[in-house]
């Protein structure tokens, strides 16, 4: 059994809680993080440090590549934010604890391969910023390629984060959401594309962390309570992050 986390967003909380709720399902093998394990949250050194310490593989997410090369076309508090992150990241990069930090961001791949299954945090058509939305599957949609170009990208898996909403592209062009697929979802055949959700910022309405199990056959989605307080208090106290950040984790959106 392989879990898949993605979208952290500096919340330890969140990320302690899956991490817990993680060793309670037992037989995980191993832990892919698909990306923006910082941005947004008030605790991106301790974040990233666990989740380099966790997990086989951590991919370049579009916070990590905006820490590192400029937040261009992000929103004025997204900008704030990551800005705030990489001084963070820089001045305890600074340290003799923290002094391979700096590096280890910068060489983040931006994705990973094993058997027929591919990881990205975006799209296998731009690994690191391109959203994959339930709205491109609409009829209408600006780019009506998208979907059929997305799955010509991979094999028979591909899994994502990035958008924060989990569940599952089919190749007939359904979107099948998380909250749907309680009891799991059968991949065993066909060609699908799984959006695993965000520990740290869930935009699906749900507040809950969440992220994905996958057998080979199945996935199953798991939502985890955390201290969602907790991490809302350290972005309030926290002069670089703007207020909007705090309230909207407990809407889940």
């Amino acid at each position: 059994m392989i879990a898949l986390i993605s979208d952290i967003h500096a919340s330890m909380a969140a990320l302690e809680a899956v991490l817990k709720d993680i060793e309670s399902v037992g037989g995980v093998s191993r832990i892919f993080c698909l990306g923006d394990v910082i941005g947004y949250g008030p605790q991106p050194v301790e974040c990233f440090e666990l989740t380099a310490q966790v997990c086989s593989r951590i991919l370049m997410g579009n916070h990590e590549h905006a820490v590192i090369y400029g937040a261009f076309g992000f929103t004025p508090i997204a900008r704030q934010a990551i800005d705030w992150t990489r001084d963070t990241v820089q001045g305890y990069a600074k340290t003799r604890d923290g002094k391979d930090l700096w590096d280890l961001l910068k060489r983040l791949p931006v994705k990973h391969e094993f058997d027929d299954v591919l990881l990205v945090h975006g799209s296998p058509r731009d690994p690191v910023m391109e959203y994959v939305l339930e709205s491109d599957l609409w009829e209408g949609s600006s780019d009506p390629n998208k979907i059929v170009e997305i799955f010509e990208g991979f094999d028979r898996m591909c899994f994502v984060g990035h958008t924060h909403r989990p569940g599952v592209f089919t190749e007939d062009h359904c979107f099948l959401p998380a909250s749907e697929l309680v009891d799991g979802f059968d991949c065993s055949e066909g060609k699908y594309l799984v959006n695993v959700g965000s520990v740290g910022q869930p935009r699906d309405r749900d507040p809950r962390s969440c992220y994905t199990l996958f057998s080979g056959d199945a996935v199953y989605f798991r939502r985890v309570e955390y201290d969602i307080e907790k991490t809302s208090s350290l972005i309030l106290e926290n002069p670089h992050l703007g207020d909007r950040l705090a309230t909207r984790l407990h809407k889940g959106e």
